[in-house]
């Protein structure tokens, strides 16, 4: 049995669509013994789902959850897996269950959605690591390391579902399609995993 919770900010918008479009591919796909929950760094316990994510959800043959949940230890403890939806709700969910950062990816990173983007955030990551270490020691950074550091910024694929919080119906169904395609790839890879 696998067990994924996935995680975003109010736990009204993203991580309950993500939740509701689980269980529906699972069901398509035949993937059994999936649990899947969904909750938020910051949300405030039994909100409602926002009225245009339960349109989309409902739109897609997918049943809404009751309300939203606020992160929990307990439901870190649950989880074999946490996917949020942005690499903030990351590092947000490592800082607060520390001892929970080898399952927290976020959703775009676990699938791999994007190889040679994740390729190049790992070398801008690295590299403003170093250029920060550097400062700290107070030692110059040169214009080629600042021209490089700047060159693999602009390079960036985001690694985070937009948020469509009060935004358009539009806005949510180009979310809840993308958060698609990644929950697709999702299926895939667990089906491997067997």
């Amino acid at each position: 049995m696998k067990r994924i919770l996935f995680v975003c900010t109010g736990n009204t918008c993203r991580s309950p669509m993500a939740e509701g479009l689980m269980r529906s591919i699972a069901d398509r796909s035949g993937l059994t013994g999936l649990e899947v929950r969904s909750a938020g760094v910051a949300a405030y316990q039994g909100t409602p789902i926002s009225d245009h994510a339960a349109s989309v959800l409902q739109a897609k043959g997918c049943e809404p959850s009751a309300g939203s949940m606020l992160l929990s230890q307990h439901l870190i403890e649950w989880s074999d897996l946490v996917l949020t939806m942005t690499s903030s709700h990351k590092r947000h969910t490592i800082q607060l269950y520390p001892s929970a950062v080898e399952k927290v990816y976020t959703l775009k990173e676990y699938v791999n959605a994007d190889p040679e983007g994740e390729r190049r955030r790992a070398e801008w990551e690295s590299l403003l690591s170093e250029l920060q270490l550097k400062q700290a020691l107070g030692e110059p950074i040169s214009e080629e390391e600042r021209r490089r550091l700047a060159a693999l910024e602009q390079q960036q694929s985001s690694p985070d579902i937009a948020d469509p919080y009060g935004g358009s119906i539009r806005e949510y169904r180009r979310c809840a399609d993308e958060i698609e395609r990644c929950l697709l790839l999702l299926a895939d890879k667990l089906k491997r995993e067997g």
